[in-house]
């Protein structure tokens, strides 16, 4: 069984690297699963029907107020109803993930910061998956 280390893990906005991140997650895509048991039956049926909810995304890492085209950047979406699309998470050097087209991402929580006296600052961003899941490029 093939396994892969985190340690080449990244996140990139656009071209630029999101300094300081050590950790990334996807909630993955959840199917609406309605009952579809009928008269008769002597368990329960379930069926996938409706829409699916595309998941969630998350990442965090040391906090870098230097860091402009990253940390800064996405900070700055918050006040402005951005849906982004150029947001990748990467797994290795090659291999990563996107929204598919004609979906975006929509972060909800920015720029937040903890402090600690005998740690280095940390930050951490979230968002939801908005229209298409997202999708591994290899």
């Amino acid at each position: 069984m093939a396994s892969i280390g985190g340690r080449l893990a990244k996140v990139m906005y656009g071209s630029s690297l999101v300094a300081g991140i050590g950790t990334w997650s996807m909630s993955g895509f959840v199917p609406d699963i309605k009952e579809d048991t009928a008269f008769g039956d002597t368990v329960m049926k379930w069926k996938q029907a409706g829409i699916g909810d595309a998941g969630t995304f998350s990442f965090d890492g040391n906090y870098d107020p230097e860091d402009t085209a990253g940390q800064v950047a996405l900070n700055a979406l918050k006040n402005t109803d951005s849906e982004i699309t150029n947001l990748y998470f990467y797994e290795s050097t090659s291999v990563f993930w996107r929204v598919a087209a004609g979906g975006a991402l929509i972060l909800d929580k920015f720029n937040a910061i903890t402090m600690s006296k005998n740690d280095l600052g940390k930050i951490s961003f979230s968002g939801k998956v908005s229209a298409k899941a997202m999708e591994r490029v290899s």
